[in-house]
């Protein structure tokens, strides 16, 4: 008996979640074209929309049929007023705080200097900051419904650890339990590149032929989100996906905060990139790089001008993430890889030099199709998409419908 409760928990959880997510990208949409869509019954689409109106999840809306006259038709739309998360994300040294309606938009934001060290430090000053968050926002404060974090490092986003962080020195820190406890609130831990990844996803899922996905974030940190119709690898694995730390060129010695050595984000992340540019400056002696105050910006312009310094570091990147990459493509039939990195903003050399090295390494079955674009959204674009798919899954509406 308690596993068939579960099952029909689940298969609540998921209708529920799927007539919220096409009234959200389709409404107004009519209750007829709903069942049709969602290939639920008349009956169920009548119970489940019931719930969700009166939980002023979704109202109804009329609007015109087009080539029909007399009364205008009636359909469902997202009800979003009222309905609140809190948003942190945590960059470098600062810390930011938005409070957002479940629509994506932002009522305050305030931005925090965070330089905790240790655990207790970085639990008691987020919680300090929370706090003087809500207490400055009283009087726009509604039903706030859920937490969601946006951080690098080692971490865990089934059981919302930090392993390891590379500047706050956490080890294994329950952050999401401890929130949730404090809050009342369920807590969404991820690293950027998830919600970089499910924010293209759910821009782009309608109108793009390729479904089997590798998102590339190539920033401060080096890491990969992989998406297979819609559905990430982890929710399957309830595994993070660690690429940034595998092994790039052993015997460099370049440590690496998670323990190990030469890790790809040792080798290929931004500040690894310019530390490189610095090491080999007095190597090229033309280079326009001894012009500038070196940054990114300058190595992307030196490139389109053929700067022999410029153009080597961003082809050694290429090389470097390709191989980890052509067998991911090889192992997962991979179609198409977006690429989120500074390294993007001005030509594609980068993607031209990444797609001719995996097509080197990969089978030609798939690499002859194989499709490398770049991503433009930035993290603070993205934030929302962690709270968007816990309610498209289900997982959030049913703790927000039992109050």
């Amino acid at each position: 008996m308690v596993n068939q409760t579960g099952h029909i928990d689940q298969i609540k959880q998921l209708n529920t979640g799927i007539v919220y997510r096409i009234i959200d990208q389709h409404g107004p949409i009519s209750r007829i074209a709903l069942s049709k869509q969602a290939q639920l019954a008349p009956a169920s689409i009548t119970k489940i929309t019931r719930e969700l109106m009166d939980a002023h999840l979704i109202k109804e809306l009329e609007f015109p049929v087009l080539g029909l006259r007399g009364r205008p038709a009636v359909g469902l739309v997202i009800e979003s007023e009222g309905w609140q998360f809190l948003a942190i994300r945590i960059e470098g040294q600062k810390l930011t705080i938005s409070l957002k309606e479940i629509n994506a938009v932002t009522l305050a934001q305030t931005e925090y200097p965070f330089t905790p060290l240790g655990n207790s430090e970085f639990i008691d000053f987020l919680s300090e900051l929370i706090s003087q968050f809500f207490a400055s926002q009283q009087k726009i404060l509604e039903r706030v419904t859920a937490i969601s974090i946006l951080i690098d490092g080692i971490l865990d986003p089934h059981t919302g650890v930090i392993y390891q962080h590379s500047s706050f020195k956490i080890h294994q820190l329950a952050i999401a339990e401890y929130l949730t406890k404090q809050t009342g609130l369920p807590v969404y831990l991820h690293p950027p590149v998830d919600a970089l990844a499910l924010m293209d996803l759910f821009s782009h899922q309608e109108k793009r032929k390729e479904k089997n996905i590798i998102y590339l974030q190539l920033q401060n940190v080096v890491n990969v989100m992989v998406l297979n119709h819609g559905t990430t690898l982890d929710t399957n694995t309830h595994r993070p996906i660690l690429f940034g730390h595998t092994q790039c060129e052993p015997e460099q010695n370049n440590v690496c905060y998670c323990g190990s050595y030469d890790c790809l984000e040792t080798h290929t992340s931004i500040p690894a990139i310019l530390q490189q540019a610095n090491n080999l400056l007095i190597n090229y002696p033309d280079s326009f790089l001894h012009q500038q105050d070196i940054s990114m910006d300058k190595i992307c312009a030196g490139a389109i001008l053929n700067d022999s310094l410029c153009v080597y570091l961003i082809n050694k990147v290429a090389q470097q993430l390709a191989k980890p990459l052509a067998l991911m493509v090889n192992l997962l039939g991979s179609q198409l890889i977006l690429v989120n990195s500074p390294l993007n903003q001005d030509s594609d050399l980068f993607l031209k030099c990444l797609h001719k090295h995996i097509n080197k390494l990969s089978i030609p079955l798939y690499s002859s199709t194989l499709v490398i674009e770049k991503s433009t959204f930035s993290i603070k674009d993205s934030e929302t998409s962690l709270i968007q798919r816990a309610l498209y899954d289900g997982s959030l509406l049913l703790q927000l419908l039992q109050g």
